[in-house]
């Protein structure tokens, strides 16, 4: 008589039990097992760096908590999937403490695939960080997710006073080449993937294009978009008006675009409910977009 091994599939608890062990993996500082559960082509991400981790775990013990997992699709072999955890740190030993505190509330979007029996993570990218106190509270305002290594908020803090961001929470922020990025989320979507509404702002250096006429044109004709309208354009600013589907759903945006003495801005309010904004909603936005135009030279 044959005995046949069940097929492992993946389903909702199979995910929960590879988030433990990839939290219990991190938080005994077992590399070789942390790593095992990444899919053979994918262990070269910078999370799996070998140098970063030794002088992560040398250095630090991890509290870690998951705080939320939210399937965003799932079948027998393969699921996608958020997840938020909060990672305390202390030192080791107390000599080493130096006043930073590394601790953050992280999220992540991970994408897993089935092998044969094995369940393998095959994507697995961070799209929010929340800094935490010594108390393992978020940080105030944008303490929360402005790195250290941050060189240009300065430059679009100015701007952020201008709006209205009530109810709206800072929720992440990505550094590039000579540009960074500050998103602001519903505070009760803090740690979504997607969200119903967003406030973003991105810092350039440099625009790409000979003027903001030009720039606005080339950003209307090269974007798949259902409707687009220049509501106000000057000189050194633009604001447009743009509709557009995204898993089939409308997006409905404003973006102000701004050259400005340091730098090149682009700042958009996106509502993501599959229906137009209320006439009201967008007349706010469109006004405090307008007023943000008399800071576009630095005091």
């Amino acid at each position: 008589m044959f005995f046949f091994k069940k097929k492992t599939q993946i389903s909702e608890q199979k995910v929960r039990e590879l988030i433990q062990r990839l939290e219990a993996a991190y938080t005994e500082k077992d590399i070789e097992k942390l790593k095992k559960l990444f899919h053979p082509d994918y262990r070269d991400i910078s999370f799996l760096n070998h140098f970063t981790l030794m002088m992560n775990f040398q250095i630090y013990n991890i509290q870690s908590e998951i705080m939320k997992i939210e399937i965003l699709g799932l079948s027998e072999d393969e699921a996608t999937f958020t997840y938020t955890r909060k990672h305390i740190y202390t030192c080791v030993n107390k000599n080493d403490e130096n006043g930073e505190n590394p601790s953050n509330l992280t999220s992540y979007y991970i994408q897993t695939n089935r092998e044969a029996n094995s369940i393998w993570i095959t994507r697995f990218s961070k799209y929010s960080e929340l800094f935490l106190d010594n108390e393992g509270e978020i940080l105030p305002h944008e303490k929360a997710v402005v790195p250290s290594s941050a060189q240009f908020f300065e430059n679009m803090k100015r701007f952020i006073e201008s709006f209205q961001l009530d109810g709206f929470k800072p929720a992440t922020y990505l550094l590039y080449n000579d540009s960074e990025f500050i998103g602001y989320y519903p505070e009760i979507e803090r740690f979504s993937y997607k969200t119903t509404e967003k406030f973003t702002i991105d810092y350039f250096v440099e625009m790409d294009a000979a003027s903001v006429e030009e720039h606005t044109e080339i950003y209307i004709r090269e974007n798949s978009l259902e409707y687009s309208d220049v509501i106000e354009i000057e000189g050194n600013y633009s604001i447009i008006e743009t509709k557009f589907i995204s898993n089939s759903r409308l997006q409905h945006e404003l973006v102000l675009s701004m050259l400005a003495p340091d730098g090149f801005f682009m700042i958009r309010y996106l509502k993501n409910s599959n229906s137009p904004m209320d006439q009201q909603l967008r007349q706010r936005w469109i006004d405090q977009m307008a007023a943000a135009t008399s800071y576009l030279n630095p005091n």
